[in-house]
């Protein structure tokens, strides 16, 4: 018989019902497991490999650029995952230099944490940008107002 463990179903991809709208956080679903490497846990399999995980919705030019920074690299050196890089494609999440046991023991957090820092400093800058809008729009408003009222006390009468 053909089973699979019961801590397996954390490897496995999200079913379509887990996916996230746009405004919805950037998670990682789960490992894609038709891209790991056909000999990966045997003897004969590389040690470290290129682990495609899936996300919940695709990232944000913000969450891509954030992800693709130095302060991911810096990010993966200081937690002991040197060795690791991380790169976005499409609603992919591209782990090399790592394996299924480095991810089991504490890389898969530091990139769950890289991932939602990423969505966080990308949510705060797009508030920023809306909020400067809305006063932007909002001096606006009251400039025409007093354009308004300053042209409603002219008096062209005789």
């Amino acid at each position: 018989m053909n089973t699979i463990p019961e801590h397996a179903e954390a490897l496995l991809p999200a079913a379509p019902g887990d996916l996230s709208g746009p405004g919805d956080p950037l998670r990682v679903t789960g490992v894609v497991l038709s891209a790991l490497p056909s000999d990966t846990l045997t003897p004969e399999g590389p040690q470290r490999y290129t682990v495609t995980a899936s996300l919940s919705r695709r990232p944000d030019p913000l969450e891509v650029e954030s992800i693709h920074s130095d302060a991911t690299r810096r990010h993966l050196e200081q937690a002991g995952f040197g060795q690791a890089g991380l790169r976005l494609a499409d609603r992919r999440l591209l782990i090399s230099g790592t394996s299924l046991q480095e991810l089991r023991n504490g890389l898969a957090a530091v990139v769950g944490t890289i991932v939602r820092t990423a969505t966080l400093a990308a949510l705060a800058q797009k508030e920023l940008a809306r909020q400067s809008r809305a006063d932007l729009d909002e001096a606006e408003r009251e400039r025409i107002l007093r354009v308004a009222e300053a042209a409603a006390a002219i008096d062209f009468g005789p």
